[in-house]
């Protein structure tokens, strides 16, 4: 760890010192060792009184040096604006983190990334789409970075790294914290094949604070950010805006128009994002050229009439079983005989209040 690094750390070892003040600081006074080596005055013009005491008294360097020492024993590296390893991008936004927390694979913050987000509260056309998605892009060569959430993000990172591709996690709390517990497994996977990440030290719990400013790592560490289902006051919003604000591309999904956990994603679309249709329509944009491995062509399922009438019922809009049967005519039992059928050939999908959909794919290229 340099001089340098000790600097960032002891500037985010303050307490009430934003991130972006810190900046500040550093760029006002000359750089890292014009800071550290500040006098009280200095400060206080810069930052005002009370943030100047409080640098002062964090100004320790055997405090320092044991933090540092605490995370090296927990397999933690620490990474600051002055480390070769900080990402670029990440480091052109207005308040960078003055220090990150790393376990993994550090080659990956200078690897291609894309940041994958959606809603918690998905649906099974949510869940589909971001697997296809993240696993195709994941195997193109793009990292998926994305935040261990519960919901699409998790879903991003299981694909990702089912695909044999690459994924990073941003952290709204310390990396020894394992949040949401559900995740647990995938946490320490991720730590092992991928890279954890998070400006949060050892021990930090997450907090309704910790989440939003976590978004800004998500959004500015990427080439650009895919949302693929959100609701209406989705936190995806944020990362999505800031996404825009730091100048990188927005792609999002188009989802059904009266469903709940699509309003976001499809008021997107009024916005400069760009529509994802299939995975190359991502490659496209960022110039990426490697191929997509090709899908196998499935066998079309056969038919009889009965199946192929309510088929097409189905895929005008979904059905409810009671609108079904007032529909077609058919009994509880030979509808209900003949819907099973039709789970079972892959046709439809039951969600939940046993209403009825036409499964939905992306359009691929041969």
């Amino acid at each position: 760890m340099t001089r340098e690094d000790g600097v960032w750390l002891w500037l985010a070892m303050t307490p009430g010192l934003s991130a972006g003040k810190a900046r500040e600081l550093v760029e006002h006074l000359g750089g890292e060792a014009a800071a550290w080596n500040a006098g009280p005055d200095a400060l206080e013009r810069a930052v005002g009184r009370d943030l100047a005491a409080r640098l002062l008294r964090a100004r320790d360097p055997e405090r320092i040096n044991a933090h540092v020492r605490r995370c090296r024993a927990m397999g933690m590296t620490l990474i600051t604006p002055s480390s070769p390893e900080y990402p670029p991008l990440l480091k052109g936004i207005y308040d960078p983190p003055c220090a990150l927390y790393a376990r993994g694979n550090l080659a990956l913050l200078k690897t291609d990334c894309l940041t994958v987000v959606g809603t918690r509260r998905h649906t099974r056309y949510g869940e589909k789409v971001t697997r296809l998605l993240a696993g195709e892009l994941a195997s193109a060569g793009l990292t998926i970075v994305s935040g261990l959430a519960e919901g699409l993000d998790g879903v991003a990172h299981r694909a990702a790294l089912d695909a044999g591709g690459n994924t990073i996690a941003v952290l709204g709390n310390g990396l020894d914290v394992c949040y949401p517990s559900m995740h647990a497994g995938l946490q320490e996977e991720i730590a092992h094949k991928g890279l954890l990440l998070s400006e949060y030290g050892p021990g930090t719990r997450p907090s309704k604070a910790t989440f939003p400013a976590r978004n800004r790592i998500l959004a500015g560490c990427a080439r650009g950010t895919l949302v693929t289902e959100a609701g209406e006051k989705s936190g995806a919003l944020i990362t999505a805006g800031l996404a825009v604000e730091y100048g990188r591309e927005l792609f999002t999904v188009p989802g059904n128009i009266d469903s709940p956990a699509s309003v976001a994603t499809n008021l997107l679309m009024r916005t400069s994002a760009e529509i994802v249709l299939e995975s190359a329509d991502i490659l496209q944009v960022l110039g990426v050229k490697a191929p997509l491995v090709a899908r196998e062509e499935e066998a079309p399922a056969t038919l009889n009439a009965e199946e192929a009438a309510l088929v097409e019922r189905i895929r005008q809009e979904p059905q409810s079983f009671d609108q079904l049967i007032e529909l077609t005519g058919f009994s509880a039992s030979k509808l209900n005989s003949l819907l099973t059928m039709l789970q079972l050939k892959g046709i439809i999908d039951q969600s939940a209040g046993r209403v009825y959909a036409a499964k939905t794919s992306l359009r691929t290229r041969d």
